[in-house]
């Protein structure tokens, strides 16, 4: 062990005496959970290359879904713009 491992457990060791191991243990897993939270939150954890994957596949989903909508629209479209000539003409 390194001096400063020693250093760290000799100042541990009193307070494990004083207050009992299974605080002190618990402490140290409630900083490594939150520890593990924030890195979530922050997306830390997600490797980039599967981030950039998935927004890829998002775009591109969003894509042919804006094509698909637009398809769809399109005879409502030619509908109100035929409406719209007639109602432009009716005020000629």
């Amino acid at each position: 062990m390194r001096q400063d491992d020693i250093a760290q457990l000799e100042k541990l060791l009193p307070l494990a005496d004083k207050y009992g191991l299974a605080y002190i243990v618990a402490l140290i897993l409630m900083i490594v959970v939150i520890v593990l939270l924030r890195a979530i939150a922050k997306g830390n954890l997600v490797p980039r290359e599967l981030l950039d994957k998935a927004e890829e596949d998002r775009d591109r989903l969003q894509a042919i879904l804006d094509k698909e909508r637009s398809e769809f629209m399109q005879p409502t479209l030619e509908v109100l713009k035929k409406w719209k000539n007639e109602q432009t003409k009716d005020e000629d």
